[in-house]
């Protein structure tokens, strides 16, 4: 919820267990899952599974009830990591060219 309430980047490209079960993560306004329901579940896809709502909550979607848990759970640990490392130095992320290869290797484009 820190990343919800503040303007703190959540950034996946961290640690490759997070871009592989999280991708990039969008960031809704504030109400947009009570006034426009509709549209927020158009946001989440096989490739967005997670989006941070501003000021509210971190809403998670898998194909089972375990799978939307356990990318809840790196969420958690992937912000635990992006909040330790910052009080140390700036994160270095992954390069593109390395997501570019975990996409491949994971069969993240389909």
């Amino acid at each position: 919820m820190a990343f919800a309430v503040t303007d703190a980047n959540f950034d996946t490209h961290i640690i490759p267990e997070s871009y592989i079960q999280l991708r990039d993560i969008p960031r809704l306004p504030f109400g947009l899952g009570l006034m426009q329901p509709e549209k927020t579940a158009g946001v989440f896809s096989k490739k967005c599974p997670i989006a941070l709502v501003e000021n509210d909550c971190v809403i998670v979607t898998g194909k089972t009830l375990l799978e939307a848990f356990d990318r809840l759970e790196v969420a958690e640990f992937t912000a635990k990591a992006l909040i330790s490392a910052n009080s140390i130095s700036e994160p270095a992320p992954i390069n593109e060219e390395k997501i570019a290869e975990i996409i491949k290797a994971f069969n993240l484009d389909t």
